[in-house]
């Protein structure tokens, strides 16, 4: 016999209710956030690099990824 859902779900309440870990109560409360599109957060020239750099890479415009991390370790 399996248990149901409700009582799995009440379970879960009371052990959470119980619980002192902080790491685990933020894993929960990250699974129940609301899943967010990264696009839907880039602005408007976040999304222009993108789509251009899609371009460049189906265009063959491409830079080894030893050269693009060293550009970006001397831009910091």
């Amino acid at each position: 016999m399996s248990i149901s859902l409700e009582a799995r779900k009440l379970a879960i309440i009371e052990r959470l209710a119980e619980m002192e870990d902080e790491i685990i109560i933020s894993q929960i409360e990250n699974l129940l956030q609301p899943k967010v599109d990264i696009w839907d957060e880039l602005n408007a020239a976040e999304r222009d690099m993108v789509i251009k750099g899609i371009k460049d890479l189906k265009e063959g415009r491409r830079v080894p990824l030893k050269d693009a991390l060293d550009q970006f370790r001397k831009a910091e």
